[in-house]
């Protein structure tokens, strides 16, 4: 009789202590927002909205708010999936940031459009938690079972600056350069990075077609499809192991040529709408895509004049011009020569066009000195006609220099 009654009272136990186990576990929520407006105009408007988690960490997240005026309307968003009912808006997690470190911040941004007023949006949630700035607990589901427990994993440390030793010292002294001869090199707001992150991810190009011969729908097609493969050729570098470096967010880049530029609408095969055709708009003597849809003239990302809309707008100009030897590129986009980039739309590296890219984003021309003197590079013009590991880490370089602008 006292062994059974050892052995009741043992399970008893047995059974408090699985019960114990079993209690709902409490995770610490709480967010602080940052609603800033830094450019407006009338009738629309650009927001940035900065998220600090206060609580623990985030595996997936979905911000929410209400606007003032019935009339405010999100026309537009980047880095979150955006909906909008009546006046409340939700901004959901990406894949690349769904994942918020306690004290970590994520921003996320759109254009919009308002009516006579444009108040600022009140009642901002996190996951269904009112955004006070403090913090609260709410429960997690415990589990049925008693749960198998398996050591925790820790992620890797150390600077992720971790060029090949050969490459510190040339790479050092190129960022150098680039602060003693850029006159704005850290205030400057239009480089490729900006572009892309504006546009959530994506590029838009149009086409000045300063040529008098004739392009087909499968030239057209052909164009499209080059950028895309060149293009992510530089956005390639970004990555390691197929995850992006250093906070990177992007793995493929969409490229959409919106529309091209001619002199006599003839010139273009094709009668469909599937590009916008600016006809006879001469600028720098060549035909020039409309300055409401550019980027280059709408750095606050007001499209408003723009036909269609804002999708129809373009970030970078391909300027392909008969008979031009070498290229040109900037923040306004990249211009090569028309029979060589024709000639060339199924060559694996277009290597002038990457070169041109390069400046887009930044990175500087060797003709004056050479960081890698005999080894040669893509961004020393004539030198390689590939991107090599020293325009990786250059690419690289900026990024690291500039991502805290992007919340990264």
């Amino acid at each position: 009789m006292r062994r059974r009654a050892a052995w009741v009272l043992a399970c008893l136990l047995t059974a408090f202590a699985v019960v114990g186990a079993l209690k709902p576990a409490y995770a610490a929520v709480g967010c602080k927002v940052a609603y800033t407006v830094p450019s407006q105009w009338p009738g629309g408007f650009q927001a940035s909205i900065s998220v600090t988690n206060l609580g623990d960490p985030l595996t997936g997240w979905t911000l929410a708010f209400a606007f003032p005026d019935a009339s405010q309307k999100v026309s537009q968003g980047w880095s979150a999936t955006w909906s909008q009912s009546g006046r409340s808006v939700t901004a959901a997690s990406l894949s690349w940031n769904a994942s918020v470190a306690a004290g970590g911040t994520v921003s996320v941004g759109f254009t919009g459009t308002f009516g006579s007023a444009n108040p600022i949006p009140t009642g901002f949630t996190l996951n269904g938690v009112a955004c006070t700035g403090g913090t609260s607990t709410t429960p997690t589901t415990a589990p049925t079972t008693a749960p198998t427990t398996s050591p925790p994993t820790t992620p890797p440390t150390g600077d992720p600056w971790n060029p090949p030793s050969s490459l510190v010292q040339p790479l050092a002294a190129v960022w150098s350069h680039e602060e003693q001869t850029y006159s704005d090199l850290y205030g400057f707001k239009n480089y490729g990075w900006d572009q892309l992150v504006a546009g959530g991810g994506s590029i838009n190009y149009c086409v000045r077609w300063d040529s008098t011969a004739h392009v087909t729908a499968a030239q057209r097609d052909a164009v499209a499809a080059a950028l895309q493969r060149q293009y992510q050729k530089w956005m390639d570098q970004m990555l390691d192991n197929g995850a992006g470096w250093n906070n990177w967010p992007y793995k493929q880049v969409p490229v959409k040529v919106v529309g091209w530029a001619v002199r006599d609408r003839s010139q273009l095969e094709w009668t469909d709408s599937s590009v916008d055709i600016y006809v006879n708009d001469i600028n720098e003597n060549a035909p020039q895509c409309g300055t409401p849809c550019g980027r280059f003239f709408h750095q606050d990302g007001n499209y408003s004049g723009c036909p269609g809309g804002a999708s129809h707008h373009y970030d970078h100009s391909l300027w392909l011009t008969a008979g031009f030897s070498g290229g040109a590129g900037g923040d306004w986009g990249q211009r090569i020569g028309s029979e060589y980039f024709m000639s060339n739309l199924t060559t694996d590296n277009i290597h002038i066009l990457l070169h041109e890219m390069g400046h887009t984003y930044g990175l500087d021309d060797f003709y004056d000195w050479d960081p890698l003197p005999g080894q040669g590079f893509i961004m020393k013009a004539g030198s390689a006609t590939q991107i090599t590991d020293f325009d990786k880490w250059m690419l690289r370089d900026f990024w690291r220099h500039l991502k805290s602008r992007y919340g990264r």
